[in-house]
């Protein structure tokens, strides 16, 4: 990759663009290590030579393919999957091994082609170490061209084609090669191999690779041959040639660079179709959770709409016992100022006794039972409501297990989430199951009677009731005690009827005041433990709202960032493949 032209060498400048982009991208989505390191590496073998990655069974001969092509026996052969090692096949001035890792040994020969292309040889996809499986499946992402070896005594096993499903993810070009030909009966039993192999690439890769035939036991022969004639006859045989020359002749250098540029297009494609997956599953999860929000959101909404409007049917109880009073008071004074009571109105402890015995009633235990009935709606309303968010919250938890176990979202997002609702539900629940009608209700009424209280009377110990009666004890001691200024005169005897009238209008004056400021001090305190009430409930789901909405925000950034590099990596694919055209 040292020699490109402007035209490669601005493709590769934006292929590592958009590499250290798709980084930044996925860290909102938790990213696994290996997807990063992929990303990484990626980037880093842009500027590496070409890739060969050698991948089948143990025992397909991987090893024996490279040693025929190279023409010695540089690589190990006949060694057990236990102690077998990756092996990395570089140009050298000579052969040479050293170890990279403990499961990664480089080798150097001076083969020429070695000079334009490195040979990765890996132990098997059926190897007994789960290392080496995982080691073979991290060069595979690494590779620019994947030689898949099979063999002709057990062509496409079960193993291969689950390891190639793995190449296809990758979106890796792959070539198949059909080793050990010559255990084979002839050329009907060559075709019936090829054809079953042809099959069943077609079914896992969705096209038709190429496929070649060979023999790498009679390449070696082919290439330890001395007899010019027989190593031509051994090495056409063997089909070795037909392999060679796709790799070196077919595979210039310009199809070459097309493959080295578009393997790490293949790995990015990968990455962001997966992560474009995690984002949407996540979205679509969050879509639901705002959904729920919006749900609660909705039934504080309606309850308290709910409650206001049936608030205004049950004030209407407690004015109706205003009116009552003001009823009683009006026959009360038609029937106690007059003339033939005036010695009565003279005595005013009488008439306080009578006025309270005909007028005041029992109106104290009926306002203090209106609005006990009055507070009590409102407790039981209240527990209803934190009952509905904490059946929604139990809902969307048992939803949000189920996504876990489709797999639909996963990670430190799921956890967070989970601790979240898990904490919301259980808030609910202990409020639910701790709320204490009683001490609400005392709650409520105390803050009542001392809304009602400043408004109507300086106090505010009393029960509702008895504050109200004061207020209108108050009043008729002013009206009464008027009342026997004017008949403890003579003129009264004239002027009585006119102040009859003026006593029942002041009175239904007083009355009609403190009707207005009792209803409208109660529903300012109805308002006040309204909003008391839903606020708490909108305190309690804001952490989970909030998360909602910042989820939403970070993972709807990072889907658009991830749509916008798939289109970006389709437009350097297309620019790749004019490379050399």
């Amino acid at each position: 990759m040292d020699i490109l032209t402007d035209q490669q060498i601005e493709i590769r400048a934006a292929e590592r663009v958009a590499l250290q982009q798709l980084q930044t991208a996925i860290k909102p989505l938790e990213p696994q290590a290996d997807d990063l390191n992929a990303l990484k590496q990626a980037e880093a073998d842009l500027e590496e030579l070409f890739l060969l990655v050698v991948v089948g069974e143990f025992n397909s001969g991987k090893s024996s393919l490279i040693n025929a092509m190279l023409g010695a026996e540089v690589l190990p052969e006949g060694v057990t999957p236990t102690t077998a090692s990756i092996n990395l096949l570089r140009y050298g001035p000579q052969a040479g091994e050293r170890p990279i890792s403990d499961f990664v040994v480089e080798r150097t020969y001076p083969a020429d082609f070695l000079r334009d292309i490195s040979i990765v040889d890996t132990p098997g996809t059926n190897a007994i170490i789960r290392r080496h499986e995982e080691l073979t499946r991290n060069f595979v992402p690494r590779s620019d061209l994947v030689l898949f070896i099979t063999s002709a005594d057990r062509p496409f096993t079960e193993s291969e084609r689950g390891f190639m499903d793995t190449i296809r993810e990758w979106g890796k070009k792959i070539v198949l090669i059909l080793n050990k030909i010559d255990l084979l009966q002839g050329q009907d039993e060559l075709d019936r191999v090829l054809s079953f192999i042809e099959d069943n690439s077609v079914t896992l890769l969705g096209q038709k690779p190429e496929i070649f035939p060979v023999s790498a036991r009679m390449g070696k022969r082919a290439r330890a041959a001395q007899d010019p004639d027989q190593q031509q006859q051994l090495l056409k045989a063997s089909r070795l040639d037909r392999l060679e020359h796709y790799i070196f002749n077919t595979l210039d250098e310009a199809s070459r660079v097309r493959l080295k540029l578009s393997s790490p297009l293949g790995i990015a494609s990968r990455i962001t179709d997966k992560y474009r997956e995690i984002a949407r599953a996540r979205l679509a999860v969050l879509a639901d959770d705002a959904k729920t929000v919006e749900n609660i959101e909705g039934e504080l909404r309606l309850y308290a709409d709910d409650m206001r409007r049936e608030f205004t049917t049950r004030i209407t109880e407690v004015e109706n016992i205003i009116y009552e009073l003001k009823e009683r008071g009006d026959a009360f004074f038609n029937d106690t100022i007059r003339v033939s009571r005036i010695r009565d109105l003279v005595n005013s402890q009488k008439i306080q006794r009578e006025f309270e015995e005909r007028v005041i009633s029992d109106t104290a235990r009926r306002v203090d039972d209106a609005t006990g009935g009055l507070i009590d709606w409102m407790v039981d309303k209240d527990l209803r409501q934190w009952q509905r968010v904490q059946e929604y919250i139990d809902r969307r938890r048992q939803a949000g297990q189920n996504e876990q176990a489709f797999g639909n979202i996963s990670g430190q997002f799921a956890y967070n989430r989970d601790i979240l609702l898990k904490s919301l539900a259980q808030e609910a629940r202990h409020v639910v199951e701790s709320y204490d009608r009683r001490e609400e209700a005392a709650v409520i009424a105390q803050d009542m009677r001392s809304a009602v209280g400043q408004v109507i009377v300086a106090g505010s110990v009393a029960t509702l009731g008895v504050l109200i009666t004061l207020a209108i004890s108050s009043a008729f001691v002013d009206i009464t005690g008027v009342t026997a200024a004017l008949v403890s005169g003579a003129i009264g005897l004239f002027i009585l009827p006119y102040r009859k009238r003026k006593a029942q209008e002041e009175f239904r004056a007083r009355t009609q005041e403190l009707r207005e400021k009792l209803v409208s001090s109660m529903t300012r305190q109805f308002d006040v433990e309204l909003t008391r009430s839903t606020e708490r409930l909108r305190d309690a789901i804001a952490p989970y709202t909030r998360f909602v909405r910042l989820e939403q925000e970070r993972v709807g950034g990072a889907d658009t960032a991830l749509t916008e590099i798939e289109a970006k990596l389709g437009e350097l694919r297309a620019e790749i493949e004019t490379i050399g055209r």
